[in-house]
């Protein structure tokens, strides 16, 4: 089976949660890639859409999106936009929350994203090795599609 080649969409204010996917990911069991850059570059500038282009590329290049979902990501511009690069692009969107109360992206509803469960590296580990994409669909230790709303 080839090897997942993950994009990570994150806000720094969650970079310890990233460090715990690339501590749980010792093995390499997939290919991880991210940018912590972007957030110091206006979503709505010059700067802004050369690095848009720079993301896109590597979003294309990858199998899967994984956005960690924690305070305030859900209004963020360049999440929202990441998550809509890759559904459009075909790769299958996959969400987590740190917790319950956090707000969803608009576009990770919008696109039907996967949901696991918690923030856990066997759900997360399972509903990309399932390659799921379509929305609704119930996965064990994931929740599909506009079921993890708001």
């Amino acid at each position: 089976m080839e090897k997942a080649r993950v994009f990570v969409s994150f806000k720094p204010a969650d970079q310890k949660y990233m460090d715990m996917l690339l501590e749980w990911n010792t093995g390499d069991y997939f290919e991880i890639a991210y940018e912590t850059d972007r957030f110091k570059v206006p979503f709505h500038s010059p700067q802004g859409a050369i690095l848009k282009e720079e993301l896109k590329a590597k979003i294309k290049s990858g199998t899967h999106l994984l956005v960690i979902v924690g305070k305030d990501t859900g209004n963020n511009d360049w999440i929202n936009w990441e998550i809509q690069t890759a559904s459009v692009t075909g790769k299958c969107v996959v969400a987590v929350k740190l917790d319950k109360n956090c707000k969803a992206p608009a576009a990770a509803l919008n696109f039907g994203a996967a949901w696991a469960d918690t923030f856990t590296w066997e759900p997360i580990r399972h509903i990309i090795d399932s390659r799921v994409g379509g929305p609704d669909e119930i996965v064990q230790g994931a929740v599909m599609g506009g079921m993890m709303e708001g």
